[in-house]
């Protein structure tokens, strides 16, 4: 059987039709990936709303069974959570990017190389959040350190644009 086949005839044009393929033929893994990659589009493209309905809807699926993807959602997850706190003063927001920092020390304490870069901007986004600039700055600098140091380039620039959009919001 052609994995690829409803795929060849057209009969999936958008990410709807894929969704709804996914959904009815049980393919949960599928379903999954849409929802991550949804994510990741709306969470760079700043339509952070549509983000964090994407990663409740990829959360809310039962069985995690990337862990790369769950890690990279968590990550997408947190700073749209705290991006949205500021904008909508919602306890509801930072619940959610304070989980994803408890994540992410758990996860650097195996993986300092893999982690710290993205803890680091949690956190600098959980303190610009609370109002705690001297330490939000630190910590953009120390992610943006820690991502150059261990060759995450994209992760170093997404550090330097949310540091840019700190620096620009405190008239600095």
């Amino acid at each position: 059987r052609d994995p690829f086949a409803v795929y060849k005839n057209g009969s999936i044009n958008n990410y709807h039709d894929a969704l709804a393929y996914a959904e009815t033929t049980g393919r949960r893994r599928l379903v999954r990936a849409i929802y991550s990659n949804r994510l990741v589009e709306a969470f760079f493209f700043g339509r952070y709303s549509e983000a964090m309905d994407m990663a409740e809807k990829y959360r809310n699926e039962s069985e995690i069974s990337m862990p790369i993807e769950h890690v990279l959602n968590s990550f997408l997850e947190g700073l749209t959570a705290f991006h949205l706190a500021r904008s909508e003063s919602c306890s509801r927001w930072m619940e959610l990017g304070e989980n994803s920092i408890h994540s992410f020390r758990s996860w650097a304490v195996h993986s300092a190389w893999n982690f710290d870069n993205k803890l680091f901007l949690l956190e600098a986004e959980s303190y610009f959040c609370h109002g705690q600039y001297d330490k939000a700055e630190e910590k953009y600098q120390s992610a943006i350190e820690s991502s150059r140091l261990h060759r995450f380039v994209h992760e170093e620039g997404l550090a330097c644009e949310l540091f840019g959009s700190f620096c620009k919001t405190r008239g600095k």
